[in-house]
């Protein structure tokens, strides 16, 4: 197709058609990685990574497009397809940042910044009409999330980590106790301190329990075995120094 003399399409619709399948191609592959993201519960999901990648694509369609457009109007300007491409990169760096959490000496969320960083990327592909590029990116990048993660916990977790001392708090309804005692048993075989505590108010009667572990896995892999549980009302995790 060419770029430039968009008197070669033979329907005024051809180009329009063109805009609607490159914008659509970007949320169709946006979706998969933020449905990846979602599904794991990051903080930023579907709607976040759809976003991102259809407003990329946008802005690399206006700057191949629009400016040629109002340059054969009459209009005088300088067509730089480049130069609004290069500030998505740094726009998304912004929307990156906002998902990277710092809590103690530990920093969550840089997966997702440059999951939103790839779904910029892709953005940018389906607004070029490099289908094939964005596609293939979006593949892989799903086997680095998915299978690359199964990997990680697999077979490093254990191995890379320093063994460390925490205290976890976690609290819920004492209809769930049963539930509760099962968790601990099964996940942490290394528990060096438990206490077991009912909790009377206004909403009902709910257990809580205090323990000390010491593990060698991250505290991402930990946090996630209680996240994945709908009945934990409460959770704390801290790292302790001693």
């Amino acid at each position: 197709m060419d770029l430039i003399n968009f008197a070669n399409f033979n329907n005024p619709w051809d180009f329009e058609c063109i805009l609607f399948l490159r914008i659509g191609a970007s949320i169709l592959f946006a979706f998969l990685l933020g449905l990846e993201r979602e599904i794991t519960g990051k903080f930023a999901g579907l709607r976040t990574h759809i976003l991102v990648s259809a407003g990329a694509c946008v802005f690399t369609l206006l700057s191949i497009y629009a400016f040629k457009m109002q340059v054969m109007e009459g209009f005088v300007g300088v067509n730089d397809p480049a130069r609004i491409a290069a500030q998505i990169i740094t726009g998304i760096g912004f929307i990156g940042a906002g998902t990277v959490m710092r809590h103690g000496n530990n920093i969550y969320g840089i997966t997702t910044a440059a999951t939103l960083w790839m779904c910029a990327a892709i953005g940018m592909a389906c607004g070029t009409g490099m289908y094939s590029a964005a596609a293939t990116a979006t593949i892989f990048s799903l086997i680095v999330l998915i299978l690359v993660r199964k990997f990680e916990r697999s077979f490093l977790s254990s191995k890379s980590y320093a063994s460390k001392l925490l205290e976890i708090r976690f609290s819920a309804p004492i209809v769930h106790l049963e539930a509760m005692n099962e968790l601990v048993d099964k996940k942490f075989d290394k528990i060096q301190k438990i206490e077991r505590k009912i909790i009377n108010d206004d909403k009902g009667s709910c257990i809580s329990i205090k323990m000390r572990i010491m593990t060698n896995c991250p505290l991402r892999e930990v946090n996630d075995t209680f996240s994945d549980k709908d009945f934990i009302e409460k959770l704390e995790i801290q790292e302790i120094d001693e």
